[in-house]
C-alpha cells in the first residue's frame, strides 16, 4: 500500500482509505507512528455523531446498572459541538443525563470576573441545558486564598475518588499542546494544582471565551488524574491543529 497521498488528492479531498483502512495490514501501515489510538473524521458532524454515541452508551449502561457516570469536562472550541450534539439528543431524542456527575476540569486563577470562568462557560453549553442534577456538579474555585488552593485541590481528587473516579474525561488539546492546562512538560503523574498559562494557551482561551484577558494562572486536574479515567477522548478539528495533533500522537 502506498502511503504517499500526492497522486491522490484530488482539490481537498484525500479517500477515506487513508485515514479509515479497510484491513489490520493497512492499519499497521497507517498507524505505525502512532502511539496514541487516532480516529479521523471527514467532517466534524461525523465525528461529534460517533464520540456522543459512546458517551451515551456508557451513560445508559451506568442507568441500568443504577450507578452514577462519572464525567471529567473541560470547555473550548473543540467541544462545542459535542455539547450541542450531546443537548439536541437530550431534546429531540429524550436521553437522559440524570445519573451524570461532572467534574470541571480546570478554573482560572485568581478569577475575579464572572465572565472569565470555564464553569461559567461549561455551565452555558452543556450543564443548564440538560438533566443532570446541581449538586451532582462539581468544579475548582478560582476565587479561593492562595494559601488554601493546595488543599482544596487534595479535596477535589478526593471527591473523585468517592464518586469512583472518572468514567469519561472530554478535553481539547490547545496549540501549544496543553490538555487541560496542562502545559507540555507536565509530569505524567501530576494532580490537580495551580498551574502557570502559557502566554499563548492564555490568549486562545480568552480567545474562545470571547474575552480580552484572563488570569495568568488555573488550577486544573493534572496528566496523571486524566490518565485514570476509564476513557478519555481529546479531540480537535480543523487544519489549524492537525501539527499539534501529529506531535501528540507520534
Amino acid at each position: 500500500m502506498r502511503t504517499n497521498l500526492s497522486s491522490q488528492i484530488s482539490l481537498n479531498r484525500v479517500s477515506t482509505r487513508y485515514y479509515k483502512p479497510e484491513n489490520t495490514i493497512e492499519r499497521s501501515v497507517l498507524t505505525r507512528f502512532e502511539k496514541i489510538p487516532t480516529n479521523i473524521y471527514e467532517t466534524v458532524d461525523e465525528g461529534v455523531s460517533c464520540i456522543a454515541d459512546e458517551i451515551i452508551r456508557k451513560v445508559q449502561e451506568r442507568q441500568r446498572d443504577g450507578k452514577f457516570c462519572t464525567i471529567a469536562a473541560g470547555t473550548g472550541a473543540s467541544l462545542r459541538p459535542l455539547f450541542a450534539e450531546l443537548v439536541r439528543r437530550h431534546k429531540e431524542e429524550g436521553v437522559s443525563f440524570r445519573n451524570v456527575v461532572v467534574f470541571n476540569l480546570y478554573e482560572y486563577y485568581p478569577l475575579t470576573e464572572p465572565n472569565n470562568s470555564s464553569f461559567n462557560q461549561l455551565n452555558e453549553l452543556f450543564l443548564k441545558q440538560v438533566d443532570i442534577d446541581p449538586q451532582n456538579v462539581f468544579t475548582l474555585n478560582g476565587t479561593i486564598p492562595q494559601e488554601g488552593v493546595i488543599d482544596h485541590c487534595h479535596l477535589y481528587e478526593q471527591r473523585i475518588k468517592t464518586y469512583g473516579g472518572v468514567d469519561i474525561a472530554v478535553m481539547g488539546i490547545g496549540r501549544e499542546g496543553n490538555i487541560g492546562m496542562n502545559e507540555p512538560g507536565s509530569a505524567a503523574t501530576s494532580q490537580t494544582r495551580l498551574i502557570l498559562i502559557d502566554a499563548t494557551s492564555r490568549s486562545e482561551a480568552a480567545h474562545n471565551l470571547g474575552v480580552d484577558n484572563l488570569p495568568p494562572c488555573s488550577i486544573t486536574m493534572g496528566i496523571g488524574s486524566i490518565m485514570e479515567a476509564r476513557k478519555v477522548f481529546l479531540l480537535a478539528w480543523g487544519e489549524e491543529k492537525a501539527d499539534i495533533i501529529k506531535k501528540a500522537v507520534e
